[in-house]
């Protein structure tokens, strides 16, 4: 790992912990029915919800030396794929023959010694993938001159990966100049006149996400990563049972750099929205703060989504679906521009626009001699 982090005290569990005891094949997690169910058998184990109470729990940055933690409860194996980088962990027992990114053959297994921390929390996937084909189709019904065909497209592909944040909650206390701005309307004119404001404020900060990889392996992740996160629920290795899961790229101290320049920008607004209010300004034209941060901690969490793709006319269109909500973006086809073509040349054959066409390619490149 990247960052100065020792991980201490690794514990493996066997990959029986996912075995039905009804009939010992392996069991997967439903989405459907938020269980451990055996499609033999149907014998079903049910996992921890959000209501249930238990706590997320928050690790203290200053001491993840010595609370950070490399067991994901069963033997997990890494790959890394040679077309994309992507790197995504699966089930020691589970074979897999392409990337779950873009789709590649060429994928190769990692170092077997590497340690890669395990997630404190997750959200559990809630869409299946029939509810996931759904989903596409209700999106690219909703587009405008998209072909009929694509509206009934079979999704090819289909793959369900556990995406991996950090969240950071941290108390903060920043002394700050804000330059508020006072519109003044003149019978010349309008002008504006700035003014300074100086203070201290405290802030408690809940949950800032970073996302924690930087390998760009599809094009449309970044637009459903929007997720629920009061339904996290602790981890446990039944709910990756049948998913892929993305390694971090993005290490903790990383991570920590990123959410403090989104706190940074948060801080400012609030700030020059207060003190803009407090003052009765028009606007505001900057806010310069220093900031200490102190109680920090942070979870490391996995939140669900799909990728997929269709083909339309000997082309492939890449999908993404979150398993959460359902949220889906897709490139698609249309036949916008052919009604733009067909228009145009309906206008142009219309005998008076045909007649002026021509008078004016004769103008222009035939007459004029003499």
């Amino acid at each position: 790992m990247s960052e100065n982090i020792q991980i201490i005290n690794e514990v493996t569990m066997s990959n029986t912990d996912v075995k039905c005891p009804g009939c010992g094949a392996t069991v997967k997690y439903d989405p459907t029915t938020l269980t451990m169910l055996c499609p033999f058998c149907g014998t079903s184990r049910a996992l921890p919800q959000p209501e249930a109470g238990k706590v997320i729990e928050e690790l203290d940055f200053n001491s993840a030396v010595q609370r950070a933690s490399v067991n994901w409860g069963v033997v997990r194996k890494l790959i890394v794929c040679a077309n994309c980088g992507g790197q995504a962990l699966y089930d020691a027992s589970q074979v897999s023959g392409c990337c779950p990114f873009c789709g590649s053959t060429s994928v190769m297994p990692a170092a077997e010694n590497e340690q890669i921390m395990a997630p404190g929390a997750l959200i559990p996937f809630i869409v299946d993938k029939d509810r996931a084909q759904r989903c596409f189709w209700d999106n690219v019904k909703r587009k405008r001159f998209v072909p009929r065909d694509v509206q009934s497209a079979k999704l090819e592909n289909l793959v369900g990966v556990y995406l991996p944040f950090w969240t950071f909650d941290t108390d903060t206390v920043s002394s700050y100049v804000a330059k508020v701005g006072f519109n003044h309307e003149t019978k010349d004119g309008s002008y504006t006149t700035y003014k300074n404001y100086k203070g201290v404020c405290n802030y408690f900060i809940d949950d800032q996400i970073v996302f924690a990889t930087d390998k760009v392996r599809h094009p449309f992740i970044s637009k459903v990563q929007t997720f629920n996160f009061t339904q996290l629920v602790p981890y446990a290795p039944e709910y990756l049972a049948g998913f892929a899961a993305e390694r971090y790229t993005v290490g903790l101290n990383d991570g920590w750099e990123r959410a403090k320049v989104f706190i940074d920008q948060k801080l400012k607004h609030d700030i020059g929205e207060h003190e803009r209010i407090e003052h009765r300004g028009d606007c505001v034209k900057e806010v310069k703060l220093s900031t200490n941060y102190y109680n920090v901690t942070f979870k490391y969490i996995l939140a669900p989504i799909y990728l997929a793709t269709y083909k339309h006319a000997n082309k492939t269109y890449n999908v993404a679906i979150n398993g959460q909500t359902g949220a889906t973006f897709c490139d698609a086809p249309s036949y916008l521009w052919k009604i733009i073509l067909f228009i145009v040349l309906g206008f142009l054959s219309m005998p008076i626009v045909t007649g002026l066409f021509s008078l004016l390619i004769n103008t222009l490149f035939g007459g004029g001699g003499g």
